[in-house]
């Protein structure tokens, strides 16, 4: 590989990944975005793959769900649990999980092909795009409202108020 190749990838690798690393929304991507790839596979080349207890469909959005319980109680149980970003993909796995089927929670049926599921997972993953990559963007700009302005109104009118 030559040299201007290789410094592209070293680039594009250091500006998408490198420095996203210590971001949580970067380990919530990580793992919503395989997750939700793979149950759209599954779910459309084997629909007959499920688990079924006493006749009961269970569809993924219950483990979805049941991973989410989990991931909010040990985020709040153990606040500084050593693994944040571990509980940041486990958290992305189960977010794909339950708005995959997201139609059939407002439908209440067992619809796949709703386009409101994906509607949802589009906009989940424009969200998480956004903060993860655009995060530092929207910082720097608001740098350039002038602050000031707001504190001193907010100051001027509470002193009304004393009068």
């Amino acid at each position: 590989m030559s040299a201007p190749i290789r410094q592209a990838f070293n680039r594009a690798y250091r500006e998408l990944v490198a420095d996203r690393l210590a971001q949580t929304p970067f380990w919530i991507l990580v793992g919503f975005l395989p997750t939700y790839v793979i149950a759209r596979i599954i779910v459309h080349t084997d629909p007959s793959l499920f688990l079924d207890v006493r006749g009961v469909h269970v569809h993924h959005f219950a483990y979805g769900i049941i991973v989410l319980a989990l991931v909010g109680y040990v985020a709040i149980a153990f606040p500084r649990f050593r693994y944040r970003s571990w509980l940041a993909v486990l958290y992305g796995v189960g977010l794909a999980l339950s708005f995959d089927e997201f139609s059939m929670w407002i439908h209440l049926t067992s619809n796949y092909n709703a386009g409101v599921s994906e509607d949802v997972m589009t906009g989940l993953l424009v969200f998480l795009v956004i903060a993860v990559y655009c995060t530092r963007i929207i910082r720097d700009m608001l740098r350039y409202i002038p602050h000031d302005r707001f504190r001193a109104g907010a100051r001027g009118a509470s002193n009304k108020r004393r009068l």
